[in-house]
């Protein structure tokens, strides 16, 4: 049985500049037990049409100079645009390799590129905390992972750099994140976000005055009035507008509940210059919400949060708007630990596959970033203790779930059954059947099978495969 163990890669290679397929990695492993050494690459097209044969060459150098090429001929390789290519692996002859360089020799029709040049990471964004929370909203709002697309993007001639990293050819949205080429410099203005916010918190404001009820109408005005201070367009006479709104309001519906609807508490948290709901009416919702899921039997289902249309993996799908199902699976010290029913999404659990635990994978970034926000309110956030996280392997075979509950389906594809993440990373130590191309010491992530079994150990798999989603939170009770 053999071990690999990775003892080359280079993660970022050169690009030649206007060739629409890149390198995106390369990496040599060997077999610990037999020395064999192996090349494996990783492709994509950054294009906007498929390409159906792609050559390339990559030259390899040893420590004593010595030198080694493999060429990669894949005729049928029939790459959609903005999709990732893994060849398969090439044994070599050297086994101690010092540097690497890749070049593309045909992509279909076409065999001349541009030199080969470095891509840099994306210089930081220069913007508050409240201005990349509005940057956050708009690329929801156009489909893009706001997790991956965290830089400047740059301008070059005839192709650009997206703020993930990615490089893209003659393409509208980027191929990595789905960013909208046209609308990224806007959303790295520090005065077009701060516009953007005060046009957001004034148009839902004017929307809630004319359908909302007198608490609603009494916080938009309070927002409004924000912004007449600032001097923002008339809503000065928005506020005056309010005001005669809440007094009709006041005759016709004497005695009304405090409320606050999820638009105008989303509104405030991104905002940050609208007043917070009454303290009062929170507690009142938060009071609520204890009780119910203290009157929830462990085992049992109750709701909790929103498939979010704000998340690019909820958006125009059957369960956007709908309220996420969670399973009691344990009340302990005052809290109650919640996994949701279904899968909720199908991700890596780390993007790179280097996470040694899951509170440094890309999946609990994911998970504490864009998901918490927007899936959550104010109220319900204000319920959960900790971060989200997913199930912990060893804690499922302390507690012996039942076989529906291992058994997971996901919430968007028709309910079709799926492999899911656990928590647990254990490194990769050789007695797994399946290790061709792991390595001694790989994290390999803990995960459930369709058939509801635990894989963990030798068994896990790689971290930068994509699974199911699970996400657990503990919540207080009192």
């Amino acid at each position: 049985m053999s071990k690999y163990k990775i003892v080359y890669r280079d993660a970022n290679p050169s690009w030649q500049e206007l060739c629409p397929v890149r390198v995106l990695a390369v990496q040599v492993s060997r077999d610990t037990e037999t020395g064999a050494c192996f090349l494996q690459t990783k492709i994509v097209n950054v294009s906007t049409k498929p390409i159906g044969r792609i050559e390339f060459t990559v030259g390899l150098e040893g420590e004593g100079g010595e030198t080694e090429t493999v060429d990669f001929s894949l005729l049928d390789a029939d790459l959609p645009a903005g999709e990732v290519l893994r060849p398969k692996a090439v044994r070599i002859k050297l086994s101690v390799i010092t540097g690497s360089r890749a070049v593309v020799t045909r992509a279909d029709g076409e065999t001349s590129f541009g030199d080969p040049i470095d891509i840099d990471s994306p210089a930081p964004l220069a913007l508050t905390g409240v201005e990349e929370s509005e940057r956050d909203v708009l690329l929801s709002e156009m489909g893009a992972d706001t997790f991956k697309c965290s830089g400047v993007h740059s301008e070059h001639d005839g192709w650009w750099q997206c703020g993930c990293g990615a490089v893209n050819l003659k393409r509208g949205t980027c191929w990595n994140c789905g960013s909208v080429r046209e609308k990224l410099a806007n959303l790295e203005d520090a005065a077009f976000l701060d516009e953007s916010r005060r046009d957001r918190v004034y148009k839902t404001s004017v929307a809630i005055l004319e359908k909302g009820n007198r608490k609603e109408a009494e916080a938009a005005k309070e927002s409004l009035e924000k912004l007449a201070e600032q001097g923002y367009g008339d809503s000065g006479e928005k506020v005056s507008e309010a005001d005669a709104r809440i007094a009709r309001l006041a005759k016709k519906r004497k005695g009304i509940a405090l409320a606050a609807v999820a638009g105008i508490v989303l509104l405030m948290a991104l905002i940050a210059i609208s007043p917070l709901p009454s303290m009062l009416a929170m507690w009142s919702d938060m009071r609520a919400c204890q009780e119910k899921i203290r009157d929830t039997p462990i085992g049992q289902t109750i709701d909790f949060g929103t498939y979010s249309n704000e998340l690019p993996a909820y958006r125009e799908t059957s369960v956007a708007g709908k309220p996420i199902r969670w399973v009691v699976l344990d009340k302990q010290d005052g809290r109650a630990l919640l996994v949701t029913e279904q899968c909720v999404d199908y991700l890596p659990f780390d993007e790179v596959g280097d996470a040694e635990d899951f509170e440094s994978s890309t999946l609990h970034g994911y998970l504490n970033g864009s998901f918490m926000y927007f899936a959550f309110n104010d109220v319900e956030r204000g319920l959960i203790d900790g971060d989200v996280t997913i199930p912990d392997s060893f804690l499922l075979y302390d507690f012996d779930p039942s076989d529906d509950f291992l058994h997971a389906t996901s919430v968007k594809d028709g309910n079709e059954a799926m492999d899911w993440w656990t928590s647990t990373v254990q490194e990769y130590i050789g007695s797994s059947l399946y290790s061709d191309f792991y390595y001694e010491g790989q994290p390999m992530a803990n995960y459930v099978s369709t058939w509801g079994e635990i894989n963990s150990g030798d068994d896990g798999s790689e971290e930068d495969d994509p699974a199911g989603v699970r996400p657990a939170i503990w919540v207080k009770l009192n």
